[in-house]
């Protein structure tokens, strides 16, 4: 199974990766975290540099869901994506 969520935040893209053995996050491309092997839970961490030159952290949490993974998106300390708000629509 591979689930892939894409995120546009101003100009760049976010995107992240799960399959069974690897959880990846992508900013504009490059790698920038990656969880190998099989987790029930996993957390991956970035950065970007947003419009006004300064550095924002990126959290990406994923969690095994029924019937798909979990995954919550934050910049900063704000929640930008969320497949529980996904799936409740």
């Amino acid at each position: 199974m591979r689930n892939v969520w894409k995120l546009k935040y101003g100009s760049h893209s976010i995107q992240v990766e799960n399959t069974w053995m690897s959880d990846k996050l992508y900013v504009d491309g490059v790698l920038q975290d990656e969880q190998v092997g099989f987790h029930l839970s996993s957390r991956l961490l970035g950065k970007l540099q947003n419009d006004d030159g300064e550095f924002e952290d990126i959290k990406v949490s994923l969690a095994p869901g029924c019937p798909n993974t979990r995954a919550r998106i934050f910049i900063g300390e704000q929640l930008m994506y969320s497949t529980d708000l996904q799936w409740d629509m």
